[in-house]
């Protein structure tokens, strides 16, 4: 999944931010997890500016479903 968020990164990079947790080993992504309730890896969490969760998508996705998510927060 990384080369494929990798990807979306450098398409949608200017106009959203993007942030990836490692759940299992870093403290700061277990502890996120945790407080998300976060159950399976990958995760997608879309996020609007104001810190709602607006949708979120378990598993492995599709490009094609990644961008219509980052393209619905505008």
């Amino acid at each position: 999944m990384k080369p494929l968020v990798e990807g979306l990164k450098k398409k949608y990079g200017d106009k959203v931010e993007f942030r990836l947790y490692n759940v299992e080993d870093d403290q700061t992504g277990v502890a996120l997890a945790q407080k998300l309730n976060v159950q399976y890896v990958p995760t997608f969490l879309l996020v609007t500016s104001d810190g709602v969760i607006s949708k979120t998508l378990v598993g492995e996705q599709s490009e094609k479903d990644l961008a219509a998510g980052i393209e619905a927060l505008n």
